[in-house]
């Protein structure tokens, strides 16, 4: 299942051990790695999507890392890179939220920004409360993602925040945790909001992070308008995000199950299960159908992300393919929306036999496949 990369790092080459779905952020690392120049200090905090080559640089420095990420795969491949280097295994927390990091214990924080102001936000904070006074931050994000935009936030965090490297499409700067100051890591808040599911009034959570957080995305709606899931079926949806998907189909009766490689889509689709009557459905935190093997499905739902950043990626979608495949009984069906530009269809085939379009409108199409 994972994924050997390597990538040059100022040191030499690192081999990541990378598993699906994760991003290997050669250009963001690269730029981050140039603003930082060396480690300093034996306690460095990493955070953000495709941190794990930045925190393999500072391991084999000989820091002690700290890491946050609410990303199974991402976890995933820290550890495994880690093990396979023979490295001291990382402090980890892979949760939702901050809860149980020691604020004020790390002397460096190397900080790949995530996309949305939300996450960038936050990240600012979470990484003013990992430093000790006087601590230094390292940061890169790409200028398509608004890293230049950030930097204000930045400086009402940390007082002051400069861009040190510009390299390729990153920029990445430098701050330092102010002497005096109270830094307290940020909360996470789950909001709800209310909406109409297949004319039923639906209580929606959900928190920053997570796609659509506050609607019933257009291909989900797809997804519950082309699926033929019925009463008495058994049915798995990889992906969930915000359980919207899943909800539609335990209403009609079916017996569900979920998961999501995202720590806060699992806690967002439990809330939401849970705010409509379904408080008892398992969702798990899982990397494509690996949490559920050995289970067998009369149907899988699927809506991947094909999108890394502002570029397309299919990785995802091949994982929940090949996941779906394993996971169907004999007779099953895997139904998965795409965009109607996306060509799913040889990939589709490459794992079934039974391949049809089901349902289609101007902008997405649900296939079906089996066996």
């Amino acid at each position: 299942m994972l994924i050997q990369h390597t990538l040059l790092l100022p040191d030499g080459p690192l081999t990541l051990q990378r598993a699906p779905g994760t991003p290997v952020a050669a250009e963001g690392t690269a730029a981050l790695l140039a603003a930082a120049r060396r480690i300093v200090g034996p306690r460095v905090f990493v955070m953000g999507p495709g941190i794990t080559a930045a925190a393999g640089w500072a391991a084999r420095a000989g820091a002690h890392v700290t890491a946050w990420t609410e990303n199974a795969a991402e976890a995933a491949t820290l550890r495994a890179t880690f093990d396979a280097a023979g490295w001291p295994p990382p402090q980890l927390f892979l949760q939702d939220d901050f809860t149980g990091l020691e604020q004020a214990t790390c002397d460096m924080a190397l900080l790949l920004l995530p996309r949305g102001r939300a996450l960038q936000n936050e990240a600012w904070r979470v990484a003013a409360a990992m430093l000790r006074p006087g601590g230094r931050l390292i940061f890169a994000g790409a200028t398509c993602e608004g890293v230049d935009s950030a930097l204000p936030e930045a400086r009402n965090v940390f007082g002051r925040s400069n861009i040190v490297v510009r390299k390729g499409g990153y920029h990445a700067g430098l701050a330092e945790r102010p002497a005096a100051g109270e830094f307290p890591l940020p909360e996470v808040n789950y909001e709800t909001h209310a909406l109409t599911l297949e004319g039923a009034p639906t209580v929606l959570a959900s928190t920053a992070g997570v796609f659509a957080p506050d609607r019933l995305d257009a291909g989900a709606a797809a997804l519950i308008a082309g699926m033929r899931v019925a009463a008495g079926m058994c049915v798995l949806e990889l992906g969930c995000g915000t359980g919207l998907v899943t909800l539609a189909a335990r209403r009609r009766g079916a017996e569900v199950a979920a998961g999501d490689v995202s720590a806060r889509a699992v806690a967002s689709t439990r809330r939401t299960l849970a705010a409509n009557g379904f408080p008892d459905v398992p969702v798990r935190l899982s990397i494509g159908a690996a949490a559920f093997a050995g289970q067998r499905f009369d149907a899988v739902l699927a809506n991947p992300p094909f999108h890394q950043g502002h570029g397309m990626d299919f990785e995802n979608a091949r994982l929940f393919i090949a996941g779906a495949r394993e996971a169907l009984s004999a007779e099953g069906k895997l139904y998965l929306v795409a965009n109607a530009f996306l060509k799913y269809e040889g990939a589709l085939r490459q794992h079934f036999t039974h391949v049809r379009c089901i349902w289609e409108d101007r902008r997405f199409r649900v296939w079906e496949a089996g066996n």
